[in-house]
């Protein structure tokens, strides 16, 4: 199962049209850890289902989502929670 974590920052390019890193928290019983991760480390680590990422949103948990363009590949989507980050 997946641990959840959550995006509270984001590194973009210059266009804004695709996410290089993301980075944030996460809870657990211990405390709250700080991370970060490639877009790639980041798309392989859902594949896997080691990890699943979100962006909080007044409150709302909202899902890190995974594009897939022909010409790029697989990416995290910028058109979902994480434009909140921008």
């Amino acid at each position: 199962m997946a641990a959840a974590a959550q995006v509270t920052w984001a590194k973009f390019d210059a266009k804004h049209s695709e996410i290089i890193a993301i980075g944030g928290v996460r809870k657990s019983f211990f405390g709250t850890s700080q991370w970060q991760l490639s877009a790639e480390e980041a798309v392989a680590a859902m594949e896997h289902d080691e990890w699943r990422f979100f962006v909080e949103v007044d409150n709302t948990r909202h899902w890190v989502e995974i594009d897939e363009e022909a010409d790029r590949g697989k990416t995290l989507s910028v058109d979902g929670p994480i434009k909140a980050l921008m």
